[in-house]
């Protein structure tokens, strides 16, 4: 019996251990080609190499949260859940979140004269930490912003009008 409780013990703590607290915010990912399903905020992988219009999304995810002209570019927005801010620990083997909804993750598609230009994607993700932990087969001390190799903010540069010489 005291075998199978240590099993059971060491398949449970596969994934994180440590101690840590740290915040959690908003970050973006771009992607140039993409392949949707007929389901909203869904997504086919890999992405097609087939040039997504603005009318083949409208048909197949229906009307979006909003539509906007910027620059060169009309945007068209998908809410995809709720975007979350706060602080949370990690105790041992368990998470203790304090997290509030601060917004809607979006999903804005950006189209030039109705063709697919980029998709910009928010997600959440562990912006700062301190502690140590022990997750994805690497162990270490935290202390400071996490997570820099992601990007905060996508710079919309395609979107950008010609200078006028």
């Amino acid at each position: 019996m005291k075998k199978i409780l240590i099993i059971v013990m060491l398949g449970v703590l596969q994934g994180c251990v440590g101690l840590a607290v740290g915040t959690y915010g908003t970050f973006e990912s771009e992607r140039s080609l993409v392949n949707i399903s007929n389901e909203k905020n869904t997504f086919n992988y890999p992405g097609s190499t087939e040039l997504l219009t603005k009318d083949q999304l409208l048909s197949a995810w229906g009307a979006p949260e909003s539509i906007v002209k910027e620059g060169r570019c009309e945007i068209i927005t998908y809410h995809n859940g709720y975007s979350w801010s706060g602080v949370g620990a990690f105790v041992f083997v368990v998470p203790i979140p304090i997290l509030l909804p601060t917004g809607k993750e979006k999903n804005k598609f950006y189209f030039i004269d109705g063709e697919f230009v980029r998709l910009v994607s928010e997600y959440g993700e562990v912006a700062a930490a301190f502690g140590f932990m022990c997750g994805s087969n690497e162990c270490g001390a935290q202390a400071g912003p996490v997570n820099n190799e992601r990007t905060r903010n996508v710079d919309v540069t395609w979107c950008d009008l010609p200078s006028q010489m």
